[in-house]
């Protein structure tokens, strides 16, 4: 804790004055580590202090081995020059493909292009978890709101609908009521208490209320419909998956495509040669 505050302090610090030769977190020998370099890494996510504590830590540290490195090692060896040319070769010709995707790849992929991959290894799609349709409500122990809950709960006009969101925001402890999408089976146990025989008697029955109690709560749970791990995964369930596995596909197509017209291009304008 005394680290943590003291590198926070010195965050502050640094952050409300200029830069000076001695503005420095870290030494070692010639080399000096600035606030700038380190919070030029940080994850915005990340806690401040706690970061540059492991930051100087692993700096310091990878400094003293790369010292002793040098002393055996020379960095101007043609193999080493070699490696870190193809490395920085590298990254700059990745840099440009991901500026080529943001700024020219259409991201669009045609419902009827996932329709058809879906039909076309439609082997690969088979469910490795149970899943389901369903709307799951939690109720203090004590409602008087249990029978109008469960009249709502299944009902699926436009009215009922509004009067259950309505419902719910007053009443209900949790709730989740989007029924029209699959999700998987273990994100509603894991909330219920459920035994064995329960889980296996919740499928085995679409369009059923299930009620379940605890010592502080009522579980109504709706199964609009329900698919079982080993058989065929729906395509709602799996359509965003393919999207993203078409478009991933697309734009090493998209980039394939792009390299070869500039290495065509190049071939054309003679700047090309190749001597045997």
């Amino acid at each position: 804790m005394k680290h943590s505050f003291l590198y926070l302090s010195i965050i502050l610090f640094f952050c409300c004055t200029s830069e000076k030769e001695d503005d420095y977190l870290a030494s070692y020998k010639d080399s000096n580590l600035t606030i700038d370099e380190v919070l030029s890494h940080k994850p915005e996510s990340t806690d401040s202090a706690d970061f540059v504590s492991q930051y100087i830590d692993k700096w310091l540290h990878s400094r003293v081995v790369l010292d002793k490195a040098n002393i055996y090692i020379d960095e101007e060896l043609e193999e080493i020059i070699s490696l870190v040319n193809d490395y920085k070769e590298t990254l700059i010709i990745e840099s440009y493909r991901r500026e080529l995707i943001n700024s020219q790849f259409d991201t669009t992929v045609n419902k009827t292009d996932i329709e058809k991959y879906y039909n076309d290894y439609l082997s690969d799609f088979i469910l490795n978890k149970d899943i389901l349709k369903a709307r799951l409500i939690v109720l203090d122990k004590g409602t008087l709101k249990r029978k109008e809950t469960e009249i709502l709960i299944k009902s699926h006009d436009k009215k009922s609908e509004i009067e259950l969101n309505s419902f719910c925001e007053m009443y209900a402890v949790k709730s989740f009521l989007d029924d029209s999408v699959w999700v998987y089976f273990s994100e509603f146990y894991q909330k219920i208490p459920l035994s064995k025989n329960e889980k296996e008697r919740i499928l085995s029955n679409k369009n059923k209320l299930h009620s379940f109690t605890d010592e502080n709560y009522i579980y109504l749970l709706f199964v609009r419909d329900y698919q079982i791990k080993g058989s065929k995964s729906p395509l709602s369930f799996e359509f965003n998956n393919i999207r993203k596995l078409i478009r991933d596909k697309n734009k090493i197509k998209f980039i394939t495509n792009m390299e070869n017209r500039f290495y065509n291009n190049a071939i054309s304008s003679e700047y090309i040669k190749i001597y045997k």
